[in-house]
């Protein structure tokens, strides 16, 4: 998984040292030796958060949660989100069910940042491994950051003021036939605006916020010239220099920042695959 040698990152006063393992230089790091079973205390939280800013996804291995425990860690980073468009875990409103075997359309097989078609996009997700396949169903991030930053001055400048619709109509329509959706049938709520080019309320580092899952136009250009943007900026995200990839174990536990990455989950597998997953309520992007 191209893994760099184990370093240890020093923290505030307040927080604990962690050993990490970066899976590359932008984005993605291992946190080790943290059993979270055990509880998460103030230090070791505050460490958990600041590397999951610095690295926008980390990862946990081995770890034997529980769902509560699972929802209670997720209440660490603010408040547990309904999905309206996956199935309940358990009969847990604001835990979601995600399981395949191989027979369906895997969820998320695109580049994407969950859920932009929501006013307040989620802030991110903790999802965790009950069952993995023996081979496949990887799954990639990309850096929004490091993608801003690769574009050249004249494109950000011209990006920094415009702003794009979303809505579910794309993902409603990739998986309205195998019943994976909580709804049945195509729903599409109504479409929201955010802005292309969005600042991190937290890290205050900007980045692009558009992406092939929900984004469907630019406000106020021709509709030739909003698909000749938007189909520049998804190919220009998906490069590789951006992303990381993470080979799932059961035990695994992923913990993403929505608000500058964006995933894609591998549709390449043929055995079960059930996972859980807490989303956190979010802000709306600026």
């Amino acid at each position: 998984m191209g893994i760099h040698a184990t370093t240890s990152l020093a923290l505030r006063p307040q927080t604990r040292a962690l050993a990490i393992r970066p899976l590359t230089p932008v984005i993605g790091a291992e946190i080790l030796d943290v059993d979270l079973s055990r509880g998460v205390d103030d230090a070791l939280f505050a460490a958990i958060e600041e590397t999951f800013l610095t690295w926008q996804v980390i990862f946990f291995r081995d770890q034997k949660l529980s769902t509560e425990q699972h929802r209670d860690l997720a209440l660490r980073f603010g408040t547990p989100a309904y999905s309206k468009k996956l199935k309940m875990y358990d009969g847990y409103e604001d835990v979601s069910l995600l399981e395949n075997d191989g027979s369906k359309k895997a969820i998320g097989a695109l580049w994407h940042a969950d859920n932009t078609d929501y006013e307040r996009p989620p802030l991110g997700s903790l999802l965790y491994a009950e069952i993995v396949p023996s081979v496949g169903g990887d799954t990639m991030w990309a850096s929004m950051y490091a993608a801003y930053d690769g574009l050249s001055e004249a494109m950000k400048s011209y990006l920094s003021g415009l702003k794009a619709m979303h809505d579910n109509s794309l993902v409603r329509k990739l998986y309205a036939a195998d019943g994976t959706l909580r709804n049945e049938g195509v729903v599409v709520d109504k479409a929201v605006m955010h802005p292309v080019i969005r600042t991190h309320p937290v890290t205050g580092r900007k980045l692009i916020f558009v992406n092939s899952g929900y984004t469907q136009s630019i406000v106020g250009v021709p509709e030739v010239e909003s698909r000749s943007i938007l189909q520049g900026l998804f190919e220009h995200l998906g490069r590789p220099e951006f992303q990381c990839r993470f080979r799932w174990e059961a035990g695994s536990l992923a913990i993403w920042d929505n608000r500058c990455t964006q995933h894609y989950a591998l549709d390449d597998y043929s055995e079960l695959r059930r996972m859980r997953r807490v989303q956190i309520d979010g802000d709306a992007p600026f």
